[in-house]
């Protein structure tokens, strides 16, 4: 049984530009303790102290994951004891608290032998487990069988899991990322700054819409007005003939603007939002675009990932949970866009039944005419494509999450895996973590034996 108790738990997720940091377990979880740059600065004191710092000009500034790599290992040892030491209050002599990191298929097996050492030698912990990001984001959903679609700044990594299994077989890592859609604003919007661009994105303004909402520029026409002073023609004689044609026209003016403001973002020609500097941004539709091409790019991506797994049926358990994580889920109808992308190039649509369709009769997968091979998985035969395609449900019992972004699922599912593995209960996970004893017994490669890997 896992002798470690909620409250001196350690969760600490590093992604390229974002590290977010929990101690401690309460009994309804909640977002992360701390959220900071994966950043450290390079200290020249001379004086013979650590060559790094958590401050720092920016001339100083060290990244050390660049595209989910360890580029620089050093500043990331610097940063993970940092973050421990000073939040969970530990001296060097005396630390108590395990720690559960997560990784990604980027960082090499012996970057993540050569933490634990540190962790174990340097830091002194008592306890460690390291888990993959993608199998953090199936714990917050409480499944165990997904396609996980983790969208980070420059890259996105695709993970199937089978029964908590990672199928590294059929994982993908592509350049898709936050940065496709500030680039593509940037030459809609050539006169903001980086910064603005980037604050548009999580502004309320900026979405993606379906043709079903756009109401007074897409292909759906607006519902005709019911009469000639909805459309904004004035009745000039009537008001005369009334005597109070002051009061009228005032009264006029305040249920047209009431009108204005009751529109959504999404029928409202132009909208604007103040950016961190005061200053307000005003746009047309071009805060509706910027999305298009990242959408089919992944949508293909995910449909050649699905389509690489051996087994058919699970396929289809794939295609029927998908988890959308990352920056840009933040975006209001981003998530959406991706799964009608998904239904438009994968989902069979036809009437017939699997019955009336010849056994050997090839079904089109990603902008594949009919009478041509399926692109994704190259095979041929009609089980081989979805039915249905949905995305799977978060589990909303977390009262602590509520009204929060799904942006960071990954960092929940961390906090319910360290839960599950360090502390006792019904739903405790034994063997899977590493002990200072184990690690002084077997060294760091017993974390390939735990199975998380």
């Amino acid at each position: 049984m896992p002798p470690f108790r909620d409250e001196v738990v350690f969760v600490i997720t590093t992604g390229s530009h974002t590290t977010r940091v929990q101690y401690g377990l309460a009994e309804s979880l909640t977002p992360p303790q701390k959220t900071v740059a994966t950043r450290v600065y390079k200290a020249d004191n001379g004086d013979g102290k650590a060559p790094y710092s958590l401050e720092g000009p920016e001339s100083a500034a060290i990244y050390p994951i660049v595209k989910g790599r360890i580029e620089n290992m050093d500043a990331l040892l610097y940063l993970i004891e940092s973050l421990y030491r000073t939040t969970t209050n530990m001296s060097t002599d005396s630390p108590f608290a395990p720690i559960l990191l997560t990784c990604n298929s980027e960082w090499q097996p012996s970057q993540i032998e050569e933490i634990i050492t540190y962790l174990f030698r340097r830091v002194r912990v008592p306890a460690v487990t390291i888990i993959p990001e993608s199998l953090a984001a199936l714990y917050a959903y409480a499944l165990q069988i997904a396609c996980v679609v983790n969208i980070g700044e420059e890259k996105t990594e695709i993970t199937p899991i089978v029964d908590f299994n990672i199928v590294e077989s059929a994982q993908s890592v592509v350049e898709i990322g936050g940065k496709d859609i500030n680039k593509a604003l940037q030459s809609l919007l050539p006169t903001l700054q980086p910064y603005q661009i980037e604050e548009l994105k999580r502004s309320p303004i900026y979405e993606v819409l379906s043709e079903e909402s756009m109401s007074f520029f897409g292909e759906l026409s607006a519902p005709a007005t019911s009469s000639l002073e909805e459309e904004g023609i004035v009745d000039v004689a009537a008001i005369v003939a009334n005597g109070n044609a002051r009061e009228i026209l005032a009264q006029r003016e305040q249920k047209k603007s009431s009108k204005l403001v009751d529109l959504k973002n999404s029928e409202m020609p132009r909208n604007s939002f103040i950016d961190s500097k005061g200053q307000t941004v005003e746009l047309g539709t071009e805060r509706f675009q910027g999305t298009e091409d990242m959408i089919e790019r992944l949508s293909h991506e995910i449909g050649n990932v699905i389509g690489k797994l051996d087994d058919i049926a699970r396929r289809g358990d794939c295609w029927e949970n998908i988890i959308i994580v990352g920056g840009p889920t933040v975006i209001k109808g981003f998530v959406d866009a991706v799964l009608l992308s998904l239904q438009e190039h994968f989902l069979i649509t036809r009437g017939t039944t699997y019955s009336e369709l010849p056994s050997g009769l090839n079904t089109p997968g990603y902008g594949t005419p009919p009478a041509t091979p399926a692109v994704y998985g190259q095979t041929l035969g009609h089980g081989q494509v979805p039915t249905t395609i949905k995305l799977a449900k978060m589990a909303d019992y977390f009262i602590g999450y509520k009204g929060h972004t799904w942006e960071d699922a990954p960092f929940l599912g961390s906090q319910i895996a360290a839960k599950q593995i360090f502390t006792p209960g019904i739903a405790s996970i034994d063997g899977a973590y590493m002990s200072r004893e184990d690690f002084a017994e077997r060294g760091a490669r017993e974390i390939w034996n735990l199975g998380l890997l």
